[in-house]
């Protein structure tokens, strides 16, 4: 395939990089301090599911703390360390044998304390999620507290299934058609992991399956049928993408179920034109197939939309280009890069 890097493939890269600076800064700030009241709920070692309350307060430079639930009482909390991304202490209910122990982090982005509690080697993780009302904020006089943003993605992990269709984007020189510039739209379908590095913010790694059909035009077919390039040609566009996602709607709408985000995206395709259905005899040019494994980016705008705490819908819309080009096997004027948009909509369910 070309040497070197293709411009495109660096003014790709450098929108990456742009996207990420636009998006992460917006919600990383979204916090105030760990200071206020915590509400989280821990599954002890005999299946039962405890409520615990966690106030934290701040005195100038010294922190101090306490843990409430039903089981132990309000009990004091020793050894308390906080940063600003870390939290520890060691608690010890009257009549308990042994003290407990706390480790875990503060998420400014997400206004959010998880750890895990630890005794004698035996842990709980532990997610505190803040009491409304609760920030502790420096203000001027007669100035209100702002409202905390919601958080919209009460989980780390979420998995993704859509169903895609591929439509037809044509970048035509002098009403010159390559064989990439005779395709019409077709159906695909892909699935994602992804990480929420914040409310606001996650990576994600997507298989896809897409292809695109093969124009009808006979009058522009006519300059390949040599090659048995018909109107029955199908487009086999499969690979593995890894990207990012910067959400929107806690900055642009905070009270509605939609959260729109930008995304991008690269990764491999791995493609090949064939003379019918996919599967059949691939398509060549002085016995060199057109077939490969190639660099391909994407960009685009969604939207989801909230179901539930941890289910949502949807919609997207991206640019897809593949680097499918090569000037060494197949003269530019024949063959050349790939476009298509992919219109998707399918479901999201959040875990852990």
């Amino acid at each position: 395939m070309p040497q070197g890097i293709h411009p495109r493939v660096c003014s790709a890269f450098i929108l990456l990089g742009l996207l990420v600076a636009l998006t992460v800064p917006f919600v990383a700030y979204a916090g105030t301090s760990p200071a206020g009241e915590w509400t989280g709920t821990m599954r002890t070692p005999d299946g039962q599911e405890v409520e615990i309350l966690l106030k934290l307060d701040k005195q100038g430079s010294a922190w101090t703390g306490s843990l409430e639930s039903e089981a132990i009482g309000e009990t004091a909390v020793t050894g308390l360390k906080v940063t600003d991304t870390r939290i520890s202490f060691t608690f010890k209910p009257e009549g308990a044998p042994f003290p407990a122990h706390f480790s875990g982090s503060y998420i400014a982005g997400d206004d959010r304390v998880t750890g895990t509690l630890s005794l004698r080697g035996n842990s709980r993780f532990i997610k505190f999620n803040r009491v409304p009302g609760s920030e502790t904020v420096v203000l001027a006089a007669g100035q209100e507290p702002a409202a905390p943003a919601r958080i919209r993605h009460d989980y780390k992990f979420a998995i993704t299934a859509r169903a895609s269709y591929w439509a037809a984007l044509h970048v035509v020189k002098d009403e010159h058609y390559t064989m990439n510039n005779l395709t019409v739209g077709d159906w695909g379908f892909d699935g994602t992991l992804s990480y929420f590095l914040l409310d606001g913010f996650n990576v994600f790694i997507r298989g896809y399956r897409g292809s695109q059909r093969t124009s009808s035009d006979q009058s522009k077919l006519d300059n390949y049928n040599d090659l048995g390039f018909v109107s029955q040609s199908t487009w086999k566009l499969d690979g593995v993408e890894f990207g990012i996602k910067g959400y929107l709607g806690n900055i642009m709408m905070r009270n509605s179920k939609f959260n729109p985000y930008l995304t991008a995206a690269g990764g491999v395709v791995q493609w090949e034109l064939t003379k019918a259905e996919r599967g059949t005899e691939v398509i060549a040019l002085d016995g060199k197939a057109f077939k490969g494994d190639d660099m391909a980016v994407a960009f685009g705008i969604g939207t989801e939309y909230e179901i539930s705490k941890s289910i949502a819908l949807e919609f997207e819309w991206l640019w897809r280009y593949f680097m499918t080009e090569d000037d060494t096997q197949w003269p530019t004027d024949t063959f050349s890069n790939t476009h298509a948009w992919a219109l998707s909509f399918g479901a999201t369910i959040g875990f852990f």
